[in-house]
């Protein structure tokens, strides 16, 4: 990363540190909270939005994508651009599958957080 042309040298930095001052038993926390938090976003919009990529026992990894293709005169990109009037980052929008929305809670999100954001 740092020997590209246009790389950054601190990346690399950045991402060492924090892997070092995780540790493996921080590492591993983080991961299962990422992973939780994505399926309980997934539980609580189902309702609302169809849900791709689940697993076979319905779960998803540490992101969850919503299919907001049935809107017909709201697109994906006025639904991320309504999400950050509210503080919440942009999440990443059309990909894999154009007209969806993937959402990737950190670990760092607190329940209310999340429930806000669901809201």
């Amino acid at each position: 990363v740092s020997a590209a042309p246009w790389g950054s040298a601190s990346i690399v930095t950045i991402s060492w540190v924090y892997i070092r001052a995780m540790g493996l038993a921080g590492l591993t926390k983080a991961t299962q909270v990422a992973i939780l938090s994505a399926n309980y976003i997934a539980q609580r919009l189902q309702d609302y939005y169809p849900v791709l990529f689940r697993g076979k026992e319905g779960m998803v990894a540490h992101e969850c994508i919503i299919d907001l293709r049935g809107f017909k005169k709201i697109t994906v990109e006025d639904v991320a651009k309504r999400l950050m009037d509210y503080g919440f980052h942009a999440p990443t929008v059309s990909w894999p599958v154009a007209g969806t929305m993937m959402i990737e809670p950190t670990e760092s999100e607190s329940m209310k957080e999340l429930d806000r954001f669901c809201e």
